[in-house]
């Protein structure tokens, strides 16, 4: 990868955490502010780039990869809500987090074949 396109992976990074930021500051309540403005605006400038860069086919295993994903993130919220509340923060987590590696590798071995 060459500098010129990480320098532009910035940029346009950059620029689309900033319009989800001010997206994100406009809604209410203010808590979810720092989900709208991290994850989606990296996730779309990542892909954005890549599109540029390498085509839309070679975009595909990356989005595959950012849905599984966030499947898997669904699994771990919709856990930590039952399981922190009910066992505590640390040992909540940790089972949370099995909940995430469950679903999202089971998605990922399952879409692979």
């Amino acid at each position: 990868m060459s500098i010129s396109s990480v320098l532009l992976k910035a940029l346009v990074g950059g620029l689309a955490v900033v319009g989800f930021s001010l997206i994100g500051h406009g809604g209410h309540p203010k808590r979810f502010a720092g989900l709208v403005s991290a994850a989606p605006s990296v996730a779309v400038a990542s892909l954005a780039i890549t599109v540029v860069l390498k085509g839309a086919d070679a975009t595909v295993p990356y989005a595959q990869g950012m849905l599984i994903g966030s499947a898997g993130m669904v699994a771990y919220c919709l856990a930590s809500l039952y399981l922190i509340e009910r066992l505590h923060a640390l040992v909540g987590s940790i089972l949370a987090w099995l909940a995430w590696l469950l679903v999202a590798g089971g998605l990922y071995v399952a879409l692979e074949r």
